[in-house]
């Protein structure tokens, strides 16, 4: 019976006490007994309404992350109020903490749950939700849903909170959701739900359409939470969400300065305004966004690691290590380390760096991918400084653990073409060549520019099967773009062939010489970077109009020309000499030897 229902029973008892007595007790007297039960009911209800007002309160810093003032909040009321609804929230404020999901913490929640549950004789069903998620916290779906189908049961499906808490809990668990579950049991909350005016039926919606990646539906759902109000900072900050994730920027923009002026105590909408500044390239000021955050959050070490982790994002180096060493000590996080290690690698102290990542890769958790960190202490064991052995071991290290960041499926720097650049500056071709293969095969779309280099290096490496694949297949993707791509097929062919009697008889590589000097043109012959390759292309020209096609007077104009370009050549001159002294008869002519000079690709 409500307080309202209650007086008008009182006032009816009244009423009648007054019909069948006859002036037992004056009117006076009468009223200071009203007087009394209604002091009696008041303090009755009193400690509901304070632990109304303090459950709203803890689930608001719940919301606003700053989950130490939370769990202060709900772990008092749940000492000083035991009851199936305080222990409920103790529970679950547990594993919606950052560290939530460890195996001590989840044990915690679950005891909360078991002696809320067991506060109701017949069971409370939402500590039974409550067990459900501690499912859910173990990956065990099916165990949870097992749960969750026993709970709708017994509730008849008539209860709307039930039925949002266990929507909420198919959103809450990473590789443990099920965004179909969490929609048809959030819509059947809403069905259920005379009034529709509790904005988290809305967010939790949202959040399972989330979960499938479909925004349309997500912000359609969060454009009812805001209709509704009473949750501005959260849903502000959810449609935020909704828009950095889809890159639509203005969106973002638009609801986050919303958000921080409905709710500027909210401190994720300042987390994902700094993520907004972030992609904008504002990095100064998303550093402050960040402090903003800290600032709002706890201000407890977890918090400031919090905030660090945001700075570190925006770039703020300087704050990050200032608040790194505030927390140093208090807070066994690993994370301090890699960023850390990432903070000395870009200030140059790269032995530091090399310290410290190595020690964040020994501590992390198990579920952590140390890719990213392999790829750094790779990249600053190749820029310590050494001559000698040193320089031999430190980029050996620096191979060793770059290939290991590669073989974990890191994609932050293009590792392919860090290897290859050590493997040439050491002038092994073959490494060079191999690495930079591997760089356009783990392209999706590779490029001529891509496949040239692997030409050229396997080329220099005198294997010349794959030089050839590669080459061929830059022209090909050039069109024509790339002329001194053809003088390295040239060479390549030549030395390719260079036992083949028949292709060394026949000058196999003068048509790929000839339409070489199509693409340079006479500007292209005359430009001194061109020199070596012209020179050893008319000299080949002129031996196959010599030897193959028998006319002496095109190849004296072709060893003419190559003394225009080069004209100190002596052996072009002995050849003029003894091709001028022929009368009509060709003598074989020497082609020139294989050239293993690098020319740049033109770019496309």
């Amino acid at each position: 019976m409500t307080f309202s229902n209650q007086q008008k029973a009182l006032n009816c008892k009244l009423k009648l006490f007054f019909n069948q007595t006859n002036n037992l007790i004056t009117c006076y007297e009468m009223m200071k007994k009203i007087v009394k039960i209604y002091a009696l009911a008041s303090l009755l209800l009193v400690p509901f309404i304070t632990k109304s007002q303090t459950i709203d309160e803890a689930v608001k810093h719940l919301d606003a992350e700053r989950f130490t003032a939370a769990s202060k909040a709900f772990n008092q009321l749940a000492e000083t109020s035991p009851s199936p609804q305080t222990l409920f929230y103790k529970g679950y404020a547990i594993l919606r903490s950052p560290e939530g999901l460890t195996a001590e913490n989840i044990k915690m929640a679950q005891s909360a749950f078991e002696t809320g549950n067991a506060l109701d004789k017949k069971g409370d069903p939402f500590n039974q939700i409550g067990l459900g998620m501690v499912k859910l916290a173990t990956k065990d779906l099916a165990g949870a849903k097992t749960i969750f189908e026993q709970v709708k049961k017994d509730t008849k499906l008539k209860n709307a909170d039930v039925l949002y808490r266990i929507a909420e809990a198919y959103t809450m668990f990473p590789g443990a959701t099920d965004a179909a579950e969490a929609i048809l049991n959030i819509n059947m909350a809403l069905e259920k739900s005379k009034t529709k005016d509790n904005p988290e039926y809305y967010i939790v919606k949202a959040d399972a359409y989330m979960l499938k990646n479909e925004g349309g539906d997500a912000m359609n759902a969060l454009t009812n939470a805001e209709r509704v109000g009473k949750k501005p900072g959260k849903t502000y900050e959810r449609m935020s969400r909704v828009w950095l994730q889809g890159r639509n920027y203005r969106e973002a923009d638009a609801v986050l300065n919303k958000g921080l002026s409905a709710d500027p105590t909210h401190a994720p909408i300042h987390k994902y305004h700094s993520s907004y500044l972030q992609s904008m390239g504002k990095y100064k000021e998303s550093a402050l966004a960040a402090g903003n955050y800290l600032k709002n959050s706890d201000g407890d070490s977890k918090a400031k690691l919090r905030y660090a982790k945001l700075a570190f994002v925006a770039k703020d180096y300087e704050n990050v290590k200032k608040t790194i060493e505030e927390i140093k000590g208090t807070n066994p996080d690993p994370y301090i380390l890699r960023m850390s290690g990432i903070i000395n690698f870009e200030e140059n102290q790269l032995n530091d760096a090399i310290e410290n990542l190595n020690k964040f890769i020994k501590a992390a958790p198990a579920d952590e991918n140390p890719a990213m960190d392999y790829g750094y202490i790779g990249r600053s064991y190749m820029k310590l400084p050494g001559e000698g052995d040193v320089r031999i071991l430190n980029d050996s290290l620096g191979i060793i653990n770059i290939e290991k960041a590669i073989q974990l499926g890191d994609t932050t720097f293009n590792y392919y073409q860090d290897l290859a650049t050590t493997f040439i500056k050491n002038k092994n071709w073959a490494k060079a060549a191999l690495f930079y293969e591997k760089a356009a095969l783990a392209k999706k779309n590779a490029t001529a520019a891509d496949y040239a280099p692997v030409g050229i290096y396997y080329n220099a490496a005198k294997n010349y099967d794959k030089a050839e694949l590669y080459i061929d297949k830059a022209l090909e993707l050039y069109k024509d773009l790339w002329p001194a791509g053809y003088a390295l097929s040239a060479r390549n062919k030549m030395a390719k062939f260079a036992t083949d009697s028949t292709f060394t008889a026949n000058f196999g590589a003068a048509p790929i010489w000839d339409k070489y000097f199509t693409l340079l043109g006479e500007t292209g012959k005359a430009a001194p970077a061109n020199k070596r390759s012209v020179v050893d292309g008319l000299r080949y020209l002129a031996g196959w109009e010599l030897q193959v096609n028998k006319n002496l007077t095109k190849g004296i104009a072709n060893i003419e020309e190559l003394l225009k370009y080069d004209p100190t050549n002596e052996d072009a001159k002995k050849m003029l000499d003894a091709m001028k002294g022929m009368n009509g008869t060709a003598t074989p002519a020497t082609p020139p030897a294989t050239d293993t000079t690098l020319p740049a690709p033109k770019k496309n």
